[in-house]
């Protein structure tokens, strides 16, 4: 039997040659690739730059119509605007003396009292049954001491018996007069003309000692304004100098009438008090009303309308119109920080930063800003 062959593994011989030639193509082809990427993402820079340099030039913005205004020049004195408390001349708490219950209500609420009138009565049917007792005492020591003074003529009795009820009689009318206190003190009157306020208390109520029946506003030809002013205020106000109020929209003239000794030793201000003649209707006790008072010598201002004038977190400003430096056919707005007086009417006094020669921006100023290149509409043209 044959044997079986002996099986061989083939022999695979793996050659590799490296061609110079073909190394070279290759690397020329890549860098040829590369070159016409590079010149084709110039050319296209070229081109958009040479489109975007043909382009027209951008149209030059339109000017922006605002109303000029001359400011106006005039002297003011330095004012200082601060909040008063309208008080009454004279405003009283209706309380009980002492304790007691209810037994009559002689007014209403709101209604006008005089003085004298009798407003509420406390019951005293007791203190009425001790006064009778005591006037009844008092008679008996009157009458006994008509007898000792008789006998005392005949010389009948001492001097001593004569003392005695004498004195008896004063105790006794002593007696009459502090029962009589006690039920006055139980029945409350209007001390002076007054309107009375809210009241809830009716017939039967017990009140203790001290409790409230209502509010007595007195009504006067005039009222008082308290109100406080700063240091520097405080330093020209003087007895006698007139200051305004306003309420509701009217301007009410006032006098101080006066001042308080020293200042508050915290806010520095000085409590002052204003009186008020013939006040409106209108005008409430404890109302709140704004007081202005001028004070020093008057200073040269400038005036310029209310509408002008803008605001914001750093203070106040306005716009002022200038010749444009660039080219002189053209008005250009500037921004001006200012510092604000009192108000006049419509006008705002301005105490720094505004030259009375200048242009003022008197509307329109919300639409521009520092450098805005501006004309006057036709309501500048049309004004006087």
């Amino acid at each position: 039997m044959p044997s079986p062959k002996k099986f061989q593994k083939p022999h695979v011989s793996l050659i590799t040659s490296l061609d110079p030639q073909n190394c070279m193509k290759t690397l020329l082809g890549s860098l040829g690739v590369l070159l016409s990427v590079v010149a084709l993402a110039y050319g296209i820079y070229l081109l958009k730059f040479k489109v975007l340099a043909t382009a027209a030039p951008p149209q030059e913005a339109r000017p922006t119509p605002v109303v000029f205004s001359n400011p106006q020049t005039i002297e003011l004195r330095a004012a200082s605007t601060v909040i008063g408390t309208v008080v009454a001349p004279r405003s009283i708490q209706l309380k009980t003396e002492t304790v007691g219950t209810v037994q009559a209500i002689h007014f209403q609420s709101g209604d006008i009292v005089s003085p004298g009138q009798v407003l509420v009565e406390l019951d005293t049917s007791v203190e009425q049954a001790t006064l009778a007792s005591a006037k009844a005492a008092e008679r008996i020591a009157e009458s006994t001491y008509r007898r000792i003074k008789k006998a005392m003529e005949v010389q009948a009795l001492s001097e001593l018996d004569l003392d005695q009820t004498e004195a008896q009689l004063a105790q006794a009318k002593a007696e009459v007069a502090r029962i009589e206190a006690v039920i006055r003190r139980k029945i409350l009157v209007a001390p002076f003309r007054a309107r009375a306020g809210v009241f809830d208390i009716q017939p039967g109520q017990y009140l203790s000692e001290g409790s409230q029946i209502t509010m007595l506003q007195g009504i006067d030809e005039f009222v008082f304004v308290d109100f406080m002013m700063p240091q520097q205020v405080a330093d020209y106000l003087q007895v006698g100098q007139k200051v305004s109020l306003e309420h509701l929209g009217q301007i009410i003239e006032a006098q101080v009438v006066a001042l308080d000794s020293q200042a508050d030793r915290v806010t520095r201000s000085l409590a002052a008090r204003a009186k008020v003649l013939n006040p409106p209707a209108t005008l409430q006790v404890n109302d709140s009303v704004k007081l202005l008072a001028e004070y020093g010598d008057p200073q040269p201002t400038v005036l310029i309308p209310s509408s002008a004038l803008r605001t914001n977190p750093t203070g106040a400003y306005c716009f002022v119109a200038q010749i444009d430096p660039k080219d002189t056919a053209k008005w250009v707005a500037k921004r001006r920080e200012v510092i604000v007086g009192a108000t006049v009417g419509n006008n705002v006094s301005i105490r720094q930063g505004i030259d009375p020669k200048e242009q003022i921006i008197a509307d329109g100023s919300f639409k521009i800003y520092d450098g805005t290149w501006i004309v006057p509409s036709e309501l500048t043209k049309a004004a006087p």
